[in-house]
């Protein structure tokens, strides 16, 4: 499975699931243990692109014991290694670097280096969290010598991307800059538009937290472009987030209005309301620095409505908000009357 079922649930996923469910059934129907323990995986990877963490864990855990029922160890190092990244998103340190070590020694075991170097390159972000950054660096370059060796280019990509990530992180500015231009070079060369999407975001994010912001508009719109030629919607709507964020921060209000419904759009027709959440509450602190207090408040009200829906953390945050602009749109009016009120001369 692998790359070709991320990249495939990672481009919106609308009718991936319904076959990767229909794939699931024959291979139960036809007693294909080995096609259960992949097409669990397959979709737990799909609910894992979808940030439905949950779910992703419980058909992860349903195609491991496949696997180990089967003595498949290929499958259950595979499988082990998705789920410590998956445990590492969630932010489950612990469990992240028990589930990769168990990957790493499986794959070492079977002489698997182009898994091993995988593993190590998760365990890596994994042990950003728990062991710290030296120890993370050092499990990139374990993953990068294995991948020279093997003449992995697109895998050397991908890690020099971790390592600016970590500088970054670390507020390394120029070491980052370094790694990404690394990885760029390679993908340039590769022809890797979905990998230079990717890279050309990082950089962005890096003069972003600069405050380079010319600099930061520009590689995000790069980004933008070129996850909208690999159909890549959602990696596109978080760019478009970003970039709306940088021009507000340019002062450039219509700028930065304009991106966030474009990157709404692109949300509403997933039906993706946790990110089209935040994406409306940046638009609702546009419209109140235009003194548009009123589709500020009505952005809002659509937000609260949806973050009780969903049980979204961050409810109190929003009412917060619309509370200010409630207030500042009456302290306005209250003035604007007062000044109406007086006659010429008066002070």
């Amino acid at each position: 499975m692998g790359r070709d079922s991320r990249q495939a649930a990672g481009e919106g996923g609308q009718g991936i699931l319904p076959k990767l469910l229909e794939e699931l059934e024959r291979c139960k129907a036809g007693g294909d243990a080995s096609g259960m323990g992949w097409a669990f995986a397959k979709i737990g990877t799909f609910y894992q692109t979808q940030g439905k963490f949950r779910e992703a864990l419980s058909f992860f855990e349903e195609s491991l014991k496949a696997f180990r029922d089967l003595g498949d160890k290929p499958g259950e190092a595979s499988v082990s290694a998705l789920m410590g990244h998956l445990l590492y998103q969630q932010g489950a340190w612990d469990r992240a670097l028990e589930s990769l070590e168990h990957a790493r020694c499986l794959h070492e075991e079977l002489a698997d280096r182009a898994g091993l170097a995988a593993t190590l390159g998760k365990m890596g972000n994994a042990c950003e969290g728990k062991l710290g950054w030296e120890q993370a660096l050092q499990c990139y370059r374990q993953s990068m010598e294995i991948k020279q060796e093997l003449g992995d280019r697109a895998g050397l990509a991908l890690t020099w991307n971790n390592i600016g990530t970590l500088h970054a992180k670390t507020e390394q500015w120029a070491e980052a800059l370094e790694a990404y231009g690394q990885s760029r070079v390679i993908q340039e060369e590769l022809g890797d538009l979905r990998g230079l999407s990717i890279t050309f975001g990082n950089i962005g994010r890096v003069y972003h937290q600069k405050g380079e912001w010319r600099e930061a508009a520009a590689h995000y719109e790069k980004s933008s472009s070129l996850h909208e030629a690999v159909e890549d919607a959602l990696g596109r709507a978080t760019i478009l987030n970003s970039l709306g964020l940088v021009r507000k921060e340019m002062g450039d209000l219509d700028g930065a209005k304009e991106t966030y419904e474009r990157a709404m759009q692109i949300l509403r027709e997933r039906d993706d309301l946790l990110r089209l959440t935040v994406l409306m509450h940046n638009l609702a602190i546009v419209h109140e620095e235009k003194g548009e207090y009123r589709k500020a408040l009505s952005l809002l009200e659509e937000v609260i409505s949806l973050d009780k829906r969903m049980g979204n953390p961050d409810l109190k945050r929003d009412m917060l908000v619309f509370r200010r602009i409630r207030r500042r749109m009456s302290m306005e009016r209250d003035l604007q009357a007062e000044s109406w009120g007086r006659e010429p001369g008066d002070r």
